[in-house]
C-alpha cells in the first residue's frame, strides 16, 4: 500500500476492481493507462462497435455495452468497486458523429450507469463534471445541465461519490475546435475575453482523476484549474507573440451567445452548450486554483507551454 493526500493507505490493487466509462476517449483512455501502470486492476465500458485493441494490449479488461442501453450495464458493474466515468457525447458530435445525442448519453446514459452502479454495490463512483457547474450555468449549456443533473442524481444515492469540476481544457479551448487557429491566422474572441480562467492540461486532470480513484478518503467535491490565469484576450497575444505574427481577430458578442444558446438549445444542442459556456465564462471569474493538483505532487502544465509547444514540466 502507499500512502497519498487524502487518507493514509490507498485501496489495495489486488482485491479491488475499478471500471472506467470512457477509456477510448483522450481523459479516460489516459486515467485507465495510469491506473493500469499502477498495478490496479482495470475494466472499461466500451461500446459494441468500438476498437479497443490498445485498452486490451495495455491490460484493461474490455466488457462491450453502452450507456444508452441499461441492460448492457449489470456485466460491466459486477464485482466493480469504484466507478470513474469521462463518458460524454460531445467530442464525438463535434467530431462528426450522428449516431449519439447529449439527451442519451450525458442525460440517459449518466442515469442508468448510475443506477446500475448502485444495484451491484458499488462502493465509490467518481464522476467528472466541470468547474463552475450549477443551477445557473445548466440553464445555459446543455451539456452542462445533464452534468448536473447526473451529480444531484448521485447525491441521492449511498455511494461514496467524488465529482472533479476542471477548467477548460487546453487541448479544447486553446486549438482550433473553439476558435483559436494559429496556422490559419485567425482568433475568435468570445464576449469581451476579459476575465482570466486556469485551462488545465488533459495529462494534468488524468492524474488528479487516477488518484482520486484509489485514496481512501477524497472530498466530495474538487473543482481545480491549471496554474495560469490568462483572459481569452491575453491567449491570443500569447499565439501571437508565440508565433512572431497577428491574428486576424474575430469577437463573438454576449448577446449573440445568449441568443444562440436559446436557440439552439434544441436544435443543436453540442452547439449550444459551447455558445452558453463561452457566454457563462465571459461573465463569471472562476475562484479556483491549482492547488488541488499541487498538493498531491502533480506539477501542472501552464497555458502558455501548450501555446508554445513546450512539453509538460516533470514533478
Amino acid at each position: 500500500m502507499t500512502t497519498g493526500r487524502w487518507g493514509r493507505e490507498y485501496l489495495r490493487k489486488e482485491t479491488v476492481m475499478i471500471l472506467v466509462c470512457g477509456a477510448t476517449g483522450e481523459l479516460g483512455g489516459r486515467i485507465a493507462r495510469l491506473l493500469v501502470d499502477e498495478g490496479h486492476r482495470v475494466r472499461a465500458l466500451v461500446r459494441p462497435a468500438t476498437d479497443a485493441t490498445r485498452l486490451q494490449e495495455q491490460g484493461v479488461e474490455v466488457i462491450r455495452g453502452d450507456l444508452r442501453d441499461p441492460a448492457t450495464l449489470g456485466p460491466a458493474v459486477d464485482g466493480v468497486d469504484t466507478v470513474i466515468t469521462t463518458a460524454n457525447a460531445i467530442g464525438r458530435i463535434l467530431g462528426g458523429a450522428t449516431d449519439v445525442t447529449i439527451a442519451a448519453v450525458d442525460g440517459a446514459g449518466n442515469l442508468n450507469l448510475i443506477r446500475a452502479a448502485e444495484e451491484a454495490g458499488v462502493r465509490r463512483f467518481v464522476f467528472v463534471s466541470a468547474a463552475g457547474v450549477g443551477a445557473e450555468l445548466a440553464r445555459l449549456a446543455p451539456f452542462l445541465a445533464a452534468k448536473w443533473r447526473a451529480e444531484q442524481a448521485l447525491r441521492a444515492t449511498s455511494m461514496q461519490v467524488v465529482v472533479v469540476r476542471p477548467d477548460m481544457f487546453q487541448e479544447v479551448w486553446l486549438a482550433p475546435a473553439s476558435g483559436i487557429d494559429p496556422a490559419a491566422g485567425t482568433a475568435l474572441i468570445y464576449g469581451r475575453g476579459e476575465l482570466p480562467h486556469r485551462y488545465v492540461a488533459t495529462d494534468d486532470v488524468a492524474a488528479l482523476c487516477a488518484h482520486l480513484v484509489v485514496a481512501p478518503d477524497p472530498p466530495a467535491v474538487v473543482e481545480f484549474g491549471g496554474p495560469e490565469a490568462l483572459s481569452r484576450l491575453q491567449v491570443v497575444a500569447a499565439f501571437e507573440g508565440a508565433r512572431g505574427r497577428k491574428l486576424r481577430v474575430r469577437h463573438l458578442p454576449r448577446i449573440a451567445l445568449a441568443i444562440g444558446c436559446r436557440v439552439l438549445a434544441r436544435l443543436k444542442p453540442e452547439v449550444a452548450s459551447l455558445m452558453g459556456m463561452a457566454l457563462f465564462f465571459d461573465t463569471h471569474p472562476g475562484t479556483w486554483d491549482d492547488r488541488a493538483l499541487r498538493e498531491l505532487g502533480i506539477l501542472p502544465r501552464p497555458a502558455t507551454a501548450f501555446i508554445t509547444g513546450k512539453k509538460a514540466a516533470v514533478a
